[in-house]
């Protein structure tokens, strides 16, 4: 009796192993419930065929504001000013029929940032690095100039031929500078830097 007790639970033991219970797949959402700010999405959100060019939007902002631009290409050279950490910075060629005009503005996050950036830079000015001190009138290069520097801002605008600063300042103005310079530069070609 005790061989058949034996016979039965080898019998049954054996049954039960290859029996194997299928295993249960958890799906990960059954888990985690959604977020109430991120929401799943099965379809693929397309981008709108009708895209602009940013920098004909920028084009259009110069010339709605008074400065006559026919092409505009950005220029991706780093400049003095550069070292300094701007927080942003917006550099542009702008060409019209007459001239060919560089444009270049870099906004810091505070004035010292500002003050430091314009200091060294006109102590370090242009391709021959000549120095210049507060208020000194002195030729620094052939090509006429501007220089605006305000609290946060420092722009610098450069020709072949010729700048109207009385045109830039109210460009400026309507962007929403307030017209505030700390100092304002002018080189005319071939001529010395004046002040104001």
């Amino acid at each position: 009796m005790i061989r058949i007790v034996f016979i039965v639970i080898i019998v049954v033991s054996s049954l039960v192993a290859c029996n194997k219970a299928k295993e249960e797949v958890i799906d990960l959402n059954d888990i985690i419930a959604e977020s109430d700010r991120y929401k799943e999405v099965d379809e693929i959100v397309g981008v709108d065929d009708a895209i602009i060019d940013s920098t004909q939007l920028i084009l259009q902002s110069f010339s709605e504001n008074g400065i006559d631009v026919n092409s505009l290409s950005v220029v991706k050279k780093s400049l003095f000013p550069d070292r300094f950490g701007p927080e942003y910075s917006d550099k542009y060629l702008l060409e019209n029929e007459s001239d060919t005009i560089k444009y270049f503005n870099w906004k810091y996050t505070d004035s010292s940032k500002t003050v430091n950036a314009f200091f060294n830079w006109i102590d370090n000015f242009g391709t021959e690095r000549k120095s210049l001190f507060i208020g000194e009138e002195k030729n620094l290069q052939k090509e006429p100039f501007l220089l605006f520097v305000g609290d946060t801002s420092l722009i610098f605008i450069e020709a072949k031929e010729s700048l109207q600063l009385k045109k830039w300042e109210h460009y400026f103005k309507k962007i929403g500078y307030n017209g505030e310079w700390n100092y304002v530069l002018q080189q005319r070609k071939w001529g010395k830097v004046k002040w104001d």
